[in-house]
């Protein structure tokens, strides 16, 4: 069983009043993310373990990145859970979802099922037009046997 160690939800964009903030968005565009429950994120990553695995995720619980170094995320419009465990077979492709403390398998919606099938007949179609494409100019220019 998968234990939440943390979970620090809804990162948003924000601009400090602090003079030094302000210089580094201005002069380095940095950017300045707090929390629904107002943790400030640069404040906050000192709180997680350097040892644990990280996700952030998505308002939907769409898993968009997994590491152990919290410095490495941005959860710009995401939230950070620290979880004690990760199933083995888990990979970064957005086909694993946080949902209710839990890292389990993402089930599409029918819609998401339609432009997944969309894309992957688009995209045979693309492959095998560059396969027929030089026996097509062969047989226009007379050239094929």
């Amino acid at each position: 069983m998968v234990y939440v160690m943390k979970n620090i939800k809804n990162f948003k964009r924000y601009h400090s009043d602090a003079v030094d903030k302000k210089w580094l968005e201005h002069a380095v565009g940095a950017i300045f993310l707090i929390s629904e429950d107002g943790q400030d994120w640069y404040a906050c990553q000192k709180s997680f373990q350097p040892d644990t695995m990280k996700v952030e995720y998505e308002a939907d619980g769409v898993i968009r990145s997994m590491g152990y170094d919290i410095s490495g995320f941005c959860p710009d419009g995401c939230s950070i859970a620290e979880v004690s465990e990760w199933p083995k077979e888990a990979a970064l492709n957005r086909k694993w979802c946080f949902i209710d403390g839990e890292v389990v398998l993402r089930i599409y919606t029918a819609d998401e099922q339609r432009k997944q099938a969309i894309h992957k007949r688009d995209y045979l179609l693309e492959q095998a037009a560059k396969i027929i494409a030089p026996w097509q100019d062969a047989v226009e220019l007379e050239m094929a046997s």
